[in-house]
């Protein structure tokens, strides 16, 4: 059993953990594998301010194409959630995106049921930021400065360091798109969705 389970794709041991009462759903940046650069640490961070948190990585195609590989993956995230719902009823789910997972997030359509049922969405460097572009989420209530703190009625932490090249308003920094992993941020995003369990 053990050696199976070593051979199993991690997609595939995912979908095997018992359902938990909250699942943290990352989608990763442009060429970025499994959870990358943001979701690995977020997932420790999550799983040590709510325990018991599982995760999972949305598999889509990661390559600097911003269009077809996009829609893809926000079907391939739809498909998950209503699946990974109807198994697991009483399971609630935080959606987190990087940079192109971001975008992803936003083209992410829901039924009424399943959107429900999403607590928190988090993204980091989001291209999208500075656009009015859709939430899976109900009652969506962006803030835009996480780092400053939240009020209990915000949902949505978007997080956009000063002079990010993809998220700030005439960025031209690499560097600040690259810092969420290590500037702070991961650790106010796990305090930002304990607050809503």
């Amino acid at each position: 059993l053990f050696a199976s389970a070593l051979g199993a794709p991690a997609a595939e041991l995912n979908v095997r953990q018992s359902c938990s009462s909250l699942q943290l759903v990352h989608i990763a940046g442009t060429t970025e594998v499994g959870l990358g650069s943001v979701g690995t640490p977020l997932s420790s961070a999550l799983a040590s301010a709510v325990p018991g948190t599982t995760t999972y990585s949305i598999t889509y195609d990661t390559s600097a194409e911003y269009s077809v590989t996009v829609a893809a993956g926000a079907t391939t995230t739809a498909n998950y959630l209503a699946t990974q719902a109807a198994a697991c009823p009483s399971q609630r789910f935080v959606l987190s995106g990087y940079s192109k997972g971001a975008l992803v997030v936003h083209g992410t359509t829901l039924s009424s049921a399943v959107k429900a049922k999403v607590l928190a969405i988090l993204v980091f460097g989001d291209p999208a930021r500075n656009i009015n572009s859709p939430w899976p989420i109900n009652s969506p209530s962006v803030d835009l400065t996480p780092r400053d703190g939240s009020t209990t009625a915000q949902n949505v932490a978007s997080f956009c360091n000063s002079g990010d090249v993809f998220c700030w308003p005439a960025g031209t920094s690499l560097a600040a798109h690259l810092a969420y992993p290590t500037d702070g941020s991961i650790g106010i995003a796990a305090n930002f969705v304990k607050a809503k369990v």
